[in-house]
């Protein structure tokens, strides 16, 4: 058996290392996940998770953990409307008996999160650990961490998305950008700060397309929204990009100067937003 008497890191406590480490754990295997955020509050955990049969779902089923995932799935969530830029509706099936995604059941990242932690063997999650780099130490690999210790193991798990420090060891193909660059943004309290999108989602979410460009968002169980804007940019001038990702004026206006076409009911995103991260350049490999 692989995994029989090996020590197994995942490199990522996302949602997919640690429903790895789940279902690794319930077959008696010894597993850490190495996360490099400080604790389980520190950052938003994003958008209205959808599982499919057959991955997301069969996944929480082997994982013993449906009745847990039932007790925080929102059944709305998945109610949808397609609109254009001047939020004319193009699709709505909330007044139908089921919507076109109710075969994928949706939960909030962060209690799907949670639920699959709370599964866990205590200690499994080694927090602030950022993965910067390993190397083999006898039959296995030592890793290498920011600000944790040194950590053996014999299997290493790479599960630290798109960016992923560990790719290089597996493969020498490398990132390209595709084109287009997405901007996430949160709208907290979002019935206050932006009542007309709020209205429009009435609880699912909302998908808006036009002048080759997309804007979607979806409510959230606490109150809040996440939305996501993509735009195609050419590569050197997003690489000539530089935000303070602090200062709401900086990221309204470089939102506004991207997004000239779109109805200002759009504003009440892109003046309210909080960006938990960076311009996220959309690549491929």
């Amino acid at each position: 058996m692989l995994i029989q008497n090996k020590k197994i890191a995942i490199i990522g406590g996302g949602i997919g290392g640690l429903t790895l480490a789940r279902l690794l754990q319930l077959k008696g295997a010894d597993v850490s996940v190495y996360e490099r955020d400080l604790n389980p509050e520190v950052r938003v955990q994003g958008s209205t998770l959808d599982l499919h049969e057959g991955t997301g779902l069969e996944a929480m089923k082997r994982a013993g953990l449906m009745e847990e995932f039932y007790k925080y799935h929102r059944p709305t969530a998945s109610k949808l409307r397609i609109v254009d830029q001047d939020l004319i509706v193009k699709f709505d099936d909330h007044d139908e008996e089921q919507s076109v995604a109710e075969n994928r059941p949706e939960i909030d990242r962060a209690p799907l999160r949670d639920i699959l932690l709370n599964a866990l063997e205590s200690h499994t999650v080694v927090w602030d650990s950022q993965f910067v780099a390993m190397e083999r130490y006898g039959e296995g690999w030592l890793l290498h961490f920011k600000h944790a210790v040194d950590a053996y193991a014999d299997l290493v798990i790479a599960a630290d998305g798109a960016n992923s420090r560990v790719r290089p060891y597996l493969s020498n193909l490398t990132p390209i950008y595709s084109g287009i660059t997405l901007v996430e943004g949160n709208i907290y309290d979002a019935e206050k700060n932006a009542p007309h999108l709020f209205k429009l989602a009435n609880g699912g979410k909302v998908m808006a397309f036009g002048s080759e460009q997309f804007i979607g968002y979806g409510t959230k169980g606490d109150g809040s929204m996440m939305f996501v804007a993509s735009t195609k940019i050419l590569e050197e001038d997003y690489n000539k990009a530089r935000i303070d990702f602090k200062d709401n004026k900086q990221v309204s206006q470089w939102l506004k100067d991207h997004f000239p076409g779109w109805t200002t009911v759009w504003d009440e995103f892109f003046v309210n937003v909080h960006i938990p991260g960076m311009l996220t350049p959309f690549r491929r490999c």
